[in-house]
């Protein structure tokens, strides 16, 4: 007769809960310098508008979902709307691709009479959450796109 393991019932339950987790790949590590070399891009399907108070209001098209069962009760929308303030929106339009990060904080710096550092520690967390929700990227100066393909390459030869 096979004897059962002393476990009960709701560990079995509770067990999958607290298994590892597979370890999402992170991206690399940008340097600083890398950083402020890189050029700040808007995603080009996000539509905007200028307000007359300086700020701006940009329209997301969502993608249209299968029918659900309340889908009779409930609308999906077509569109979201994020408001950005002065600040906000003032990134906004300098985020044409043509300006790098370091250029963007001077510039704000000189608009709004901040001290560099404390606009940057600011600028990188505003970054953050653009890049979170894909409303904004960062292109990387070719130089160091290069030396992170190479080091790839290394990699994989050995």
């Amino acid at each position: 007769m096979v004897e059962k393991p002393n476990i009960s019932y709701r560990s079995y339950i509770i067990m999958p809960l607290f298994r590892k987790k597979k370890k999402k790949k992170m991206p690399p590590i940008i340097p600083r310098d890398v950083f402020l070399r890189s050029k700040l891009v808007r995603n080009p399907n996000v539509q905007w508008e200028k307000k007359e108070n300086g700020s701006v209001l940009l329209r997301i098209k969502l993608p249209k979902q299968k029918p659900g069962l309340f889908s009779g009760f409930v609308k999906q929308p077509e569109e979201k709307k994020i408001q950005l303030d002065e600040i906000g929106g003032y990134v906004w339009e300098l985020a044409d691709g043509t300006r790098t990060v370091d250029e963007v904080i001077n510039l704000l710096a000189e608009k709004y009479k901040l001290h560099r550092r404390e606009i940057e520690e600011s600028f990188m967390i505003y970054l953050k959450t653009l890049m979170r929700r894909r409303l904004a990227g960062l292109l990387l100066p070719p130089d160091f796109v290069e030396k992170m393909k190479k080091q790839k390459e290394k990699e994989k030869d050995e």
